[in-house]
C-alpha cells in the first residue's frame, strides 16, 4: 500500500487521507492500513504515529479507523496550545490497553486544555472529541 504512495511522491499519512477520485475511500485505506498493521502485531505490541491532521474530523477519522481494527490507545499531543510546536501523536496498542505517555507542554493541563485522550476497543472516550476540537484549531 505504501509503495503505491512512494511512487507517486506523497507521505503515507497524506496518501492515506485522500480522495482525487469519488472511487477513492480514505476510511477503507486507513482500515484496511490498520488491520493489516494490527494483524503484524503480536498481543502488547505497541506503535506510535507522527501525525498530520488538517482538522478535527480528520482525526477523528485516523482514530476510528484504527479502534475498528481493533487497537486501544489514544492521541497525545505535545504543545496544544501552540500553533507552530503542536504535534499530534496517535498510540496504539495491540490487544491490551496501554498507559499515554503525557504530553510535553504539561502546564497546559492545568489550565484546563488536556495534551491527550484515550480510545479502547468499545469507543472513544467523550475527551476525544473535545480534546480534537480544541488541538486541531
Amino acid at each position: 500500500m505504501l509503495d503505491v504512495a512512494l511512487e507517486r511522491e506523497v507521505e503515507g499519512g497524506l496518501w492515506l487521507c485522500n480522495a482525487d477520485k469519488r472511487s477513492h475511500s480514505p476510511p477503507k485505506r486507513l482500515y484496511a492500513f490498520f488491520s493489516s498493521l494490527y494483524s503484524c502485531l503480536t498481543r502488547g505490541a505497541r506503535a506510535v504515529f507522527q501525525i498530520y491532521p488538517e482538522n478535527s474530523e480528520q482525526l477523528e477519522l485516523i482514530t476510528g479507523q484504527a479502534m475498528r481494527a481493533g487497537f486501544t490507545g489514544g492521541v497525545v499531543v505535545d504543545y496544544p496550545n501552540s500553533t507552530k510546536a503542536k504535534k499530534f501523536f496517535l498510540c496504539l496498542f495491540a490487544g491490551v490497553s496501554g498507559m499515554l505517555p503525557k504530553g510535553l507542554g504539561s502546564e497546559t493541563v492545568e489550565r484546563g486544555v488536556s495534551s491527550q485522550a484515550q480510545f479502547t476497543a468499545r469507543g472513544a472516550t467523550s475527551r476525544l472529541s473535545t480534546m480534537t476540537q480544541r488541538c486541531a484549531a
